[in-house]
């Protein structure tokens, strides 16, 4: 199965976490891509399985949080790429994440009440609840 990780980060709290998901997904025996966002040729999607995709959160408080710029216009153009339930969503904040997933939905034209998975990482590193949350996405028990 090939994972492909791609990520906008702006001081390097969402790259640490976009490798750190990468590096555990390649340790259950996918194969994953890590991609910033700027790098990215979304020519490449046709060839992957799974995709996690992230960014920082912008915006003050819980007041008007949303992704980056260039992670949406990215986004706009992986829309579609992957079903639903084969995207994950993540983003690194400092207070709360606010609406930043159902904006990110809206970026990639997913319906509202479409469930998408995701993660949410204050530190920037996955913890052991992130890593249950990867294993179901993923299809793999915890107990394997």
């Amino acid at each position: 199965m090939k994972a492909t990780v791609l990520y906008y980060s702006h001081k390097g709290k969402t790259a640490c976490l976009a490798r750190e998901i990468a590096v555990y997904l390649w340790s259950k025996g996918l194969n994953v891509s890590l991609s910033a966002i700027s790098d990215f040729d979304a020519s490449k999607l046709k060839d992957t399985d799974l995709l996690l995709s992230g960014c920082w959160t912008c915006g003050w408080f819980v007041v008007g949080q949303h992704p980056h710029k260039q992670w949406v216009s990215s986004a706009r153009k992986m829309a579609g790429a992957v079903p639903p339930q084969k995207l994950l969503f993540f983003t690194t904040y400092k207070f709360r994440t606010g609406g930043m997933f159902r904006r990110m939905k809206k970026a990639m034209d997913i319906p509202a009440s479409v469930p998408v998975n995701s993660l949410k990482s204050k530190t920037g590193r996955l913890t052991n609840e992130d890593k249950l949350i990867l294993d179901q996405f993923i299809g793999l028990s915890p107990y394997m």
